[in-house]
């Protein structure tokens, strides 16, 4: 059994017959038909069966479970292709949600340039879901990323590294600005500035006002918390994002959740458990860790 038998294999699986297979791989027939002789010699077992030569082939019961495993092993391999290649890398590859990016990025970028490892750090923004996804996938080493729970893998190392609150971005000038908190029930019929549908603070708004049955009364989606704030400071709604995620013009004010249906969002380190750093990746990840609301 080889890496290339077992990539022959699955695609005659998927693909249902030879022709296919061999034009996919740029190879001939037989060489397909020979990896498949290969591994029913080696499991001597029948993997794929095949009525007449014009019709589908038919996966047996062992071939079905070869077929899943030999999966998993093969992004196994191409994983340990990129790791192994990634070794002698001095580079450590920092992926940021786009809320985590907004608030870690300016820390770290502070904090690495102090220790003279700004020039080995790789840094990418995307969502929170896409970076996790690059994560398990070898496309980076760790991740910085928030959600309203925390984090649970198999796969991965999770760390908390800080707890937010939500808040109610408001006018100075809206009724809404002289409460210390905001319940669900204040924002009924308020016009509210959201951002779109996959980010946290969309998920957060969603998640309160169904706590107390309330329809949120969307009129604009802004792609990011600086829109929200500056919409807010014009006076066209309120907005829900997460404390320190932006800062407050003279027009604005910060009201936090209703301490009985508070919403918290968790800051967290992913690192892939089979990641293996090298002396230098692992200094920029310690460094990562050390790094704080207010770093010294």
């Amino acid at each position: 059994m080889n890496e290339r038998d077992l990539r022959y294999f699955c695609s005659l699986v998927e693909t249902g017959n030879y022709t296919a297979t061999a034009t996919q791989f740029h190879v001939t027939q037989p060489a397909i038909s020979a990896a498949l002789k290969r591994l029913e010699a080696d499991y001597q077992t029948t993997l794929l069966t095949q009525a007449n030569h014009r019709a589908q082939l038919v996966t047996t019961a062992a071939g079905r479970i070869l077929y899943i495993k030999a999966n998993q092993l093969l992004k196994d391999f191409s994983q340990m292709a990129l790791e192994v290649q990634h070794a002698n890398d001095r580079q450590v590859r920092l992926g940021f949600s786009h809320v985590a990016g907004g608030i870690w990025l300016p820390r770290l970028i502070k904090k690495f340039i102090t220790v003279h490892l700004l020039d080995q750090v790789t840094t990418t923004v995307a969502d929170s879901e896409q970076l996790l996804a690059d994560l398990r996938r070898g496309k980076l080493d760790a991740a910085v990323f928030s959600s309203l729970v925390p984090e649970r893998s198999a796969d991965l190392r999770v760390n908390i590294l800080e707890e937010h609150q939500l808040q109610v971005l408001v006018n100075v000038n809206s009724p809404l600005s002289h409460l210390e908190t905001v319940r669900a029930t204040d924002l009924k019929g308020v016009p509210i500035i959201a951002r779109p549908k996959h980010a946290l603070p969309r998920l957060a708004l969603a998640q309160y006002c169904q706590q107390s049955h309330i329809q949120p009364n969307i009129i604009y989606e802004a792609a990011t918390n600086a829109l929200v704030e500056g919409l807010v400071a014009q006076n066209i709604g309120v907005g829900l994002v997460i404390a320190d995620s932006v800062v407050l013009s003279d027009q604005v004010v910060g009201i936090p959740l209703a301490s009985q249906a508070q919403l918290h969002c968790y800051m967290q380190l992913a690192v892939r458990k089979s990641f293996l750093p090298n002396a230098n990746q692992q200094r920029c990840l310690d460094v990562l860790r050390q790094i704080r609301r207010n770093p010294a």
